[in-house]
């Protein structure tokens, strides 16, 4: 893959694993405990996966980005 989609790919996972964590406020606020810490567990089960399927996979085939990503994190406070 070229690095133009695997920069796409990785804001991709990004975004994707930032809804998610979002959930985690109202999920907490309107969820049992015993449910919130299954929906919890769910939502980090499902980022690990992002990262492990997408991210690690791009920044492996393309570690240049990893300098690129965190400059603009440290900057902008996300991958944009």
């Amino acid at each position: 893959m070229d690095i133009d989609v695997a920069r796409d790919v990785v804001r991709a996972a990004f975004r994707s694993c930032s809804e998610l964590q979002a959930l985690l406020g109202p999920l907490k606020q309107r969820c049992l405990p015993d449910e919130y810490k299954d929906y919890a567990r769910a939502i980090a089960g499902a980022v690990d996966g992002i990262g492990a399927a997408l991210t690690n996979k791009v920044l492996a085939e393309h570690p240049q980005l990893i300098t690129e990503i965190d400059q603009r994190i440290a900057t902008h406070d996300r991958y944009a």
